[in-house]
Order: structure tokens, then sequence, then C-alpha cells
């Protein structure tokens, strides 16, 4: 079905630094723990495991996901990967992301696809039982999928569907978002209105209907029945889980979801050493970050003094702790007091007080107070980016992390902090990443003769070029010419006015400034006739960018995969599948065939 092609061009790799992990690794070495083009990397990361994972611990995770999968209804596959999960000498290949409106962007697919894939290959290069895992950032509470998609329509629109989450704190956590049936069967109705009539259309709205049901009307965990099945409720996390699940359901997937109590329960440990040690954790990660600007990248993440990497929830709201409240703010507090037990109080505000001077009024804990709060409350307790790899490779056998381009940016300065907690990172190992170039875009792309590297341009751009090759007029060239004797001409004039003591330099400067947007306005209009005079390349090239580029992005950040399966069926996540190469790091153009 796919013929796929490697692409080289930058536009394609999301930023420098994720760009040279895959291109110049060498450079960026000394910020991870492995080399994940190294097979050896792989194995060494397995003796890791059975150095330092605990087996009794392995048994406490089984329990959590096996019970966990079967409630938001697994296949019999599903549950034979959690059964090797059990044996001792078994390690897993993990992936996280947020969840996403039926099922999300494309990249969230095909994060999972590589997991799957992955997987499957170092089970047969190392010999161990490899387990795939989907870690569920139901924690988090970002906007960005979970309540929109975006679908391609016949017009060749971007049309978006989205939930109405409005009413509900931007704060609160996906785990604490609950919908009804009534929600979801609305997305699934525009969906349906959104896709043009092929062979498959009615099979995949029918799948769409058929899961929804079956999640909402099993009492999936985390679901709260009612008598009418339209208004059973289901939090958002626990619903992307139980689609994914079905979507992959013959793969074999594992979901974990870290908002469970049970799971909670075992990072207090980490939460005490985040409370002992947040200024250490805090500077470690600012001096990798100033380390990585030194050569030449950004920083990821910024941590702020006195701000644990922990929130604590109250009524769905993710609180932020603030430590050292004292210190920090002096103020607030009896200057009798002793230094000791000032650095003792801690405090908590929402992200909107972020910044702010935080709310004197607020309640001050002691260490002794937080973790009697997290222990009486473990469903409470949320981890932000920091913490959040740490718990997943302290409590389960990670061989490698599958990661897109942000998080393998973060993760660069996390080794360290890793290094304080005594762990070892895992192999960081970059996801699939593709633009689907149906038969359509392909034509054009040949028809226009618009090659890779000027995709690097944005679409105005390339219809400038393209217009002005069809005209054999050199607009671009023929403007800056014009500009330039236009100039030489002032200059001379300017020259001769200028032993007369006679003022006028700022009229001079005035006309200079008056006449470049005059020329930028009369190319603008020359370029807007000529397009006028050839629509195809105006519409072909827009054409193309919607597919490519959609919403100025990359199509697999912005579209959801039932455009794709509305033309070609389920056998498309087969293809998909199919198409990844283990140890392929290159971003692929998969042209329809």
């Amino acid at each position: 079905m796919f013929e796929s092609k490697e692409v080289h061009t930058k536009k394609f790799y999301y930023n420098n630094l994720y760009r040279d992990y895959i291109f110049n690794f060498e450079k960026l070495s000394d910020f991870y723990q492995h080399d994940y083009r190294n097979i050896q990397s792989y194995r060494e990361r397995v003796t890791d495991i059975r150095n330092n994972y605990d087996d009794k611990k392995r048994l406490k995770v089984y329990d959590i996901l096996k019970a966990y999968n079967t409630n938001i209804g697994c296949s019999s596959r599903t549950l034979e990967n959690i059964e090797k999960f059990k044996k001792s000498d078994s390690a897993i290949v993990t992936g996280g992301q947020q969840p996403g409106l039926l099922g999300g962007p494309l990249f969230i697919i095909y994060k999972i696809l590589t997991i799957l894939k992955l997987s499957s290959f170092l089970e047969k290069e190392l010999k161990i039982p490899v387990v795939p895992c989907f870690w569920n950032a139901s924690d988090d509470s970002v906007r960005d999928e979970v309540d929109n998609i975006n679908i391609l329509t016949a017009d060749n629109e971007i049309k978006n569907i989205k939930i109405d989450l409005s009413g509900i704190n931007k704060n609160t956590r996906y785990s604490d978002i609950w919908i009804t049936k009534d929600v979801i069967d609305r997305v699934i109705d525009e969906i349906e209105k959104t896709l043009y009539p092929t062979d498959f259309k009615n099979d995949i709205v029918n799948f769409y209907r058929k899961s929804v049901f079956d999640i909402f009307s099993k009492g999936s965990s985390g679901c709260t029945s009612g008598k009418n099945s339209g208004k059973e409720k289901l939090n958002i996390s626990t619903f992307f889980s139980a689609f994914i699940t079905r979507m992959f359901y013959d793969y074999g997937i594992v979901i974990i979801d870290p908002s469970g109590m049970e799971l909670k329960k075992l990072s207090f440990n980490l939460l005490e050493f985040d409370i002992d040690n947040s200024h250490k954790i805090n500077q470690l990660i600012n001096s990798a970050g100033k380390n990585l600007k030194k050569i030449g990248y950004h920083n990821q993440i910024t941590s702020l003094p006195g701000t644990l990497n922990s929130f604590y929830c109250r009524e769905g709201i993710r609180y932020k702790i603030y430590s050292d409240y004292a210190d920090l703010h002096p103020n607030s507090v009896d200057k009798n007091s002793k230094n000791e037990n000032r650095k003792s109080l801690f405090k908590m505000a929402t992200g909107e007080e972020a910044g702010k001077e935080i709310n004197k009024k607020a309640d001050n804990y002691s260490k002794k107070d937080l973790m009697e709060l997290f222990m009486e409350n473990p469903s409470n307790v949320s981890l932000n980016v920091v913490l959040r790899p740490l718990f997943q490779d302290s409590q389960l056998p990670v061989l490698c992390s599958v990661c897109g381009p942000g998080e393998i940016s973060y993760m660069a300065q996390l080794k360290s902090v890793y290094s304080l907690y005594g762990l070892r990172m895992p192999v960081i190992y970059p996801r699939f990443s593709a633009t689907i170039i149906e038969k359509k875009i392909k034509k054009l792309l040949l028809k226009l003769e618009i090659s890779e590297e000027e995709l690097e341009m944005a679409a105005e751009e390339v219809i400038k070029m393209k217009v002005g090759m069809q005209s054999k007029v050199d607009v671009s060239e023929l403007m800056q010419n014009l500009e330039r004797d236009i100039l030489l001409e002032l200059e001379k004039v300017e020259k001769a006015f200028m032993d007369t003591g006679i003022s006028i330099s700022h009229s001079f400067d005035r006309i200079k400034r008056n006449m470049k947007k005059e020329i930028i306005v009369l190319e603008n209009k020359i370029y807007s006739e000529l397009k006028k005079q050839d629509e195809f390349i105006l519409e072909g090239v827009n054409k193309v960018y919607t597919n490519i580029f959609p919403n100025n992005n990359l199509q697999e950040r912005e579209i959801n995969i039932a455009t794709y399966l509305n033309k070609y069926g389920f056998k498309l996540v087969d293809e998909l599948y199919s198409v990844i190469e283990p140890f392929g790091f290159l971003h692929k153009f998969l042209e329809v065939i």
C-alpha cells in the first residue's frame, strides 16, 4: 500500500536538538545514558534491569496491570502479554502520551505502533520476553488533543470537531474530567457527516459506535453508570484507554494509567525524594539547560526555585507545591520564628497563581504534613514532567522508552536527576514519524515540480516562485533591481545637497521608507495578478500544503486517523505497522501506491 521514502528536510524534525539526536547523536550523547542506535545499549539495559529491578515490585505491578486492562475490555493477547510481564527476566518497551479524543492526532497512533513493532523486534533480538506498554498520561491537564480532532474533508478543508469543556477549570487533570456517552455520540455524528461516502465509511462509523457503546455499558474502570445508557459518565482518560485497547485489540497493547490509587501508592518514596531534594533537582535541571544552550540548543524545562515537581489535586484541580516559602517570601512569616522551622514550610497554588505572590492565607505544610496528606489521599497526587519518567522507570522494568521530539528534548535535562535518585535512564528511542502522501498529492508534487527542499518554504513563497517561473518573469529580481536603481538616484540627489547646509536628510529617509513599502505593494499586486492567470498553481500548492502541513503544522500532529481509515479501511493500521522498520529513525513520506 505504501512506498516509504526517507526525508531529510529540516522542517520535518521539530527542533534543532531533535534533528541532531537523529543525525548527529555524538554531539548530544553526554546528555543521555545510552546510544539508542546500538543494539549493545539494549543488552546493557537488560543487565541494569536484572541487577536492580525488584521482583516483589513486579508482582504488585502485574496485579495492577491485569486488573486495569481487564476492566477496560482488553483482548486475550493483552492478557498474554501481561502474563509475560510476570516472568522475572521480562522487560517492557513503553511510551506515554496525553489522551487524545478518539485516538487523537496520527502521531499517537504512530507511537503505539512503534512500541508494538519494537517490542516484537527486541524480544527476538535479545531473547527475553518484552511487553509493549502504553502509558496514558492521565495526570496531565493540557487540552491540546483531548477535546477535539481534525479531519480532512473531500473539499480539502480541515474540519475541527470539538467537545465543550469550557465549564471545566483548565488545570483539571484528565482523570477528573467526566464525559457522558451522549457527548461522544455527538462527536461520532459529526464525523459521520464529515466523512464522504466510501467502501469503508460504514465500517468505520460502526466501529466507533460499537466501541463507545461497549465502553460505557460494560462499566469500565472509572465509569459511573446511570439507568439510562446515555447518562453514564466516564472520565476522559479511561475512555481514551478503552478506545485505544479496542483499536489495537489484536496487537495486545498493555495500557498503564497512573491515576489508579494502587499505582499511586508506589510513588511515595519518589515524593519524599522530591521534598528532600527539590532545590538540588532544580539546580541539576537548570544546569543541564545551560549546558544545552552553550552548544546551541534550547532548554525544554525551566525549573523555578522553590517549586516541587509534584502537584496536589483538590476537586480535580492541580495545585503546585512551593517549598521554602518563608525564605522566598520572608514578609509572610513571623520574623522571630526559627530558620529551621521556616525552611520546613510549603504552600500550594494553582497554575493561575504561578508567578504571582501566593495567597498568604493559604495553609502552611511541613514535610510531615505533606507526606501524611499524600498517604491519606494518594489518588490526589500528580507528578510533573520531571518525576513522571522517574516514577515510570523506578516502578517498571523499562528496556526503552519510545519518545517524540519534545520528550527527547526534555529528557536531555534529566540524566543527573536520575543519578541523584539512584537510577539509570532507559534507552530513549525516537518514535516513528511520517507523512502520508496520497496519490493526488503525489501527482501535484510532480506536476508542480515541488521538491522536498522546496517544502521548507512557506506555501505563499512556493506559489510566488512557481507563478514567476510560469510567467517566465523573475518578479523578485525585477523588484530588487528597481529598488536598487531608485536608491542610487536618490543618493545622487541627496549628495548634491550635502554641502548646501539645507537640512533635508529626514525627507530623503522618509522617501526611501515609503519607496520600499510601495515596491512591496507593487510586487504583491503583480503576484496577485499572475496567480489569477494560473489558478492551477494557486489551488495545487494550497492543496499540497493543506495535506502535508495542515494548520501550518506536521500532518501527524494535526489529523486524526479517521481521515485515512475512511479511504483505506482498517487494513491501514496493519500497513502502517508493516512499514515501520526497527532502527529506522528518519521521517518518512508514505506514498500511497
